[in-house]
């Protein structure tokens, strides 16, 4: 999102470019009626429609943007895709300069460049996003090219635009060697074949050739990769999956993220699947967009069978060490295989030199310089008998270094060694990390051992909490690990993270399984670590009661980060029934889950009831029935399962002691959610007699804002507006006393309400205040938003505007692909305002 720091200049300089675009004879205002066409758009007369079809928004959004709706309407964010897709209109259809769209910039927070160079200018214009065929599409290179070389081919040489990407931090400071192999993979670059699989054994080197290949793509090699002729690609998107248990639907979410279909972390399996082959599908005509997908071997079977079924242009480029033709989804079908062995006789040599010199530069203790500048200055035999004793394999050759470094040991006395433990790969790591074991600190042995904890990079708290060390003796230990080549550091979003090879997180777990003892006191304090870490970040001073106490309202940045990490605790708490720890993460987690993963939620729910059941906890056991698991299958339109969710919580507590305030509260909650599917399926009889449970019946302030609620709702559909918006209006009050809660239906409904009896004013009010954050709205709230100020503007007399923001409206859920109820509602308006325009 691009800031406005100075909104009034922006508008005015916006402006001049828009007024430049009236005077073109394809955006000057056509004087004829409007016709409604089958599709749902309508023919754009005034230059303001054009403009804003082009961009996908409103003509009003276009307006504020200009400042023709007041200074204070001009908006204090613009989406970079938006942004620069009104820039590129102005470029290319009028001759403003570089100086307009320089000053122009400067009013925002986008870093300048001035003079603005082609590439900058490229770079920035391939962020624009225009809506065309009803999907939006980024600009291809030619027209960025076009409108770039007409108006900055003055300042420097255009190059390739760059490539967005999420690729990780390198793990080596140079590339060395496989030219053969990186030959390989351009060809198949420029083959038919969708799919390329680099399989081989474990420290090849696998990954670090995938992400080789991988900046090379996007204009940024190094090394042998720096001197060879990469083809174009649109995007690239990197999936790692090397500290296992990568899921299906993690793989889709991230996919979805880089290619700006955000929106989909709450979506069933399936939808996701559709979604996400139609970004790829269109995301560019011109090159193809490329998946890296890391040690697939090691994630769920779904990403492999999804894997062979992508759309043309898509090209997918593989890790493993198993063979395609032992993972069941890639046997049979076409693969370009890439088996990597040992690096070349001088391949081996650059690297053991390059490696040694690093760390002679990155250490201060002479002895160990001394020890590796030794081994620079045998003879070309010894260290070619070292480099064939280690098979050419980089970890080996890496963990061999350390072994040298740190125990001062004689380089023809670690050749033969290694030789007497055997000259299979498997032999010659267990000797390797045996021997690095033996002379690890206990503490460095800790942090070892609980590296498989993690399903991404661990930060120092959560890996130092897990080991049971903080402080100085954490860092030492760490120091030691990565001494003996064993860890790497990295930034992720200014944080310092760890990594670790597939190879040392296998061994580590070898040895934690052997000592069931220290296993049990590591996952009790890495539980206890996550429990506090969700305390700390999503928990409310108000409400005081456990569970409510985690409704969301909080920033849930700190806790999506580490979000990898602790599905791999739900999951291992699950699979060793840890009943009360999978109660105390449900407690915390379940309206989380409503942002991140529904079909989740409605699982661990499911699971954490049965072990509340199983504990004596009856009201707990209803309490995840009806809330986290009914409301859950209510969102996502399994009305029945819902329904049947409900009655199995209130059974449960049905013989329970009625003067428990709990089990009051559950009771209540579970006849206005019963309430709720009924009026849902067309039962207002029934929502009627199942919400007369509670009346009268004391209650908590929270339960009572979700009865107000389904009152309110009873009210709507009798066409009772006053006394709808009572209910909804009350229910707000109420929740103000324990913190407030902020839902999209109790404000949708209150503006619609507002709607019906007349009070336009505050019927805006109530539709601006269900977007929880103006400038960062997601898809459902924006559906919501737009299909209640759509209703707005058509009982305005707007009703050309009205259109249009129903259509929107409707092509965000196309887009989406979700299944909603409101989309009927949406639909039968859109034929109604259809109709009466006709």
């Amino acid at each position: 999102m691009a800031e406005l720091e100075d909104k009034e200049r922006f508008a005015n300089l916006l402006t001049l470019g828009i007024q430049e675009l009236k005077e073109n004879p394809d955006y000057k205002t056509q004087r004829k009626k409007r016709e409604a066409l089958p599709s749902g758009q309508f023919t754009s007369e005034s230059y303001i429609d054009k403009i804003a079809n082009q961009l996908g928004v409103s003509p009003n959004t276009v307006k504020s943007w200009m400042g023709q709706m007041g200074s204070k309407y001009i908006p204090s964010r613009i989406e970079d895709g938006k942004l620069f897709g009104i820039l590129w209109v102005i470029l290319e259809n009028t001759e403003m300069d570089a100086d307009w769209f320089v000053s122009l910039l400067r009013t925002t927070s986008i870093p300048v460049i001035d003079p603005p160079i082609p590439a900058w200018v490229s770079s920035c214009l391939s962020k624009a996003k225009l809506l065309r065929e009803e999907q939006f599409r980024s600009l291809t290179e030619v027209e960025i090219q076009t409108v770039v070389s007409a108006r900055f081919a003055n300042t420097a040489p255009l190059v390739r635009p760059a490539v967005k990407h999420n690729l990780p931090t390198r793990w080596t400071e140079s590339f060395i060697g496989r030219k053969l192999e990186l030959e390989a993979i351009i060809q198949w670059l420029s083959s038919p074949l969708p799919v390329c699989l680099i399989s081989g054994w474990g420290g090849m080197g696998k990954t670090t050739i995938a992400l080789e290949a991988a900046y090379a793509c996007v204009g940024e090699g190094q090394g042998t990769a720096a001197e060879l002729p990469w083809p174009a690609v649109a995007g690239l998107v990197w999936i790692s999956a090397d500290l296992k248990r990568l899921s299906y639907g993690d793989f889709l979410d991230t996919i979805a993220y880089q290619l700006g279909e955000v929106e989909l972390l709450n979506k069933s399996l399936n939808e996701k699947w559709f979604v996400v082959r139609d970004a790829l599908s269109s995301y560019s005509p011109d090159h193809p967009i490329l998946l890296v997908i890391d040690s697939i071997d090691t994630a769920d079977s779904g990403i492999s069978e999804y894997v062979t079924q992508l759309p043309q242009g898509v090209k997918v480029l593989l890790t493993a060490r198993e063979n395609h033709m032992q993972m069941k989804a890639l046997a049979g079908k076409d693969v370009f295989s890439i088996p990597l062995q040992g690096l070349q006789p001088d391949e081996g040599l650059d690297y053991l030199e390059q490696e040694a010199g690093n760390r002679i530069r990155l250490l201060h203790d002479s002895r160990k310089k001394e020890a590796l500048m030794r081994l620079l200055s045998e003879t070309f035999e010894v260290r070619q008998q070292l480099i064939d004793i280690a098979a050419g394999n980089p970890k080996a050759l890496a963990l061999s270094l350390a072994q040298l470094a740190e125990d001062d040991l004689p380089i023809r006395q670690l050749i033969r060694e290694i030789g007497q433990a055997g000259y299979s790969l498997s032999g010659l790591f267990e000797y390797l990390f045996g021997r690095t074991w033996e002379r690890c600190s206990e503490e460095a042995r800790s942090l070892w051992m609980v590296l498989g904890f993690f399903g991404k990079p661990a930060s120092d708290k959560s890996w130092g909490a897990a080991a049971g060390l903080d402080g100085r003796r954490f860092f030492q230990a760490v120091e030691q690990l990565r001494a003996y080549a064993l860890v790497e550091t990295e930034r992720i979003n200014g944080q310092l993270h760890y990594r670790a090879h597939q190879t040392v997180v296998a061994y580590g777990e070898q040895y934690l399984l052997e000592n069931s003892a220290s296993e049990e006191e590591a996952r009790r304090r890495w539980s206890l670590h996550y429990l506090e870490y969700l305390d700390t970040h999503l928990k409310r001073e108000e409400p005081d009661l456990p569970y409510w106490n985690f409704l969301l309202g909080r920033d849930l940045e700190p806790v999506k980060r580490e979000w990898p990490n602790m599905v791999k605790l739900l999951e291992w708490a699950d699979a060793n029934n840890q009943g009360e720890l999978l109660i105390e993460l449900m407690l915390r987690l379940s309206h989380f889950l409503s942002r991140v993963n529904l079909p989740l939620r409605i699982d661990y729910g499911l699971k954490a009831s049965r072990f509340a059941l199983a504990a004596g906890k009856e009201a707990l056991c209803a309490l995840f029935l009806i809330d986290t698991a009914g409301w859950a299958l209510m969102e996502i339109g399994f009305w029945d399962e819902a329904l049947r969710r409900i009655e199995e919580g209130l059974q449960v507590v049905k013989h329970a002691a009625a003067d428990d305030p709990r089990i009051q509260d559950v009771i209540i909650l579970g006849a206005a959610s019963k309430a709720k599917v009924y009026l849902k399926t067309g039962r207002p009889e029934a929502a009627a007699e199942a919400l007369d449970i509670s009346s009268g019946k004391p209650c908590s302030p929270l339960i009572k804002h979700r009865v107000l609620l389904v009152q309110g709702d009873m009210f709507l559909q009798k066409k009772e507006w006053n006394q709808a918006i009572a209910c909804y209006e009350q229910a707000n009050e109420v929740s103000s006393t324990y913190g407030k809660e902020k839902t999209i239906e109790a404000y949708f409904h209150l503006g619609i309400a507002y709607v019906q009896s007349g009070a336009f004013a505050k019927a805006q009010g109530a539709f601006e205040r269900l977007l929880y954050d103006t400038a960062g709205a997601n898809q459902i709230e924006l559906i919501y938003y737009q299909y209640g100020m759509g209703q707005l503007l058509y009982h305005q007399g707007r009703h050309e505007e009205a259109m249009q923001l129903i259509h929107n409206a409707l092509s965000i859920i196309d887009s989406w692909e979700r299944t909603i109820g409101v989309r009927e509602d949406i639909e039968h308006f859109y034929r109604c305002m259809s109709k009466h325009s006709g």
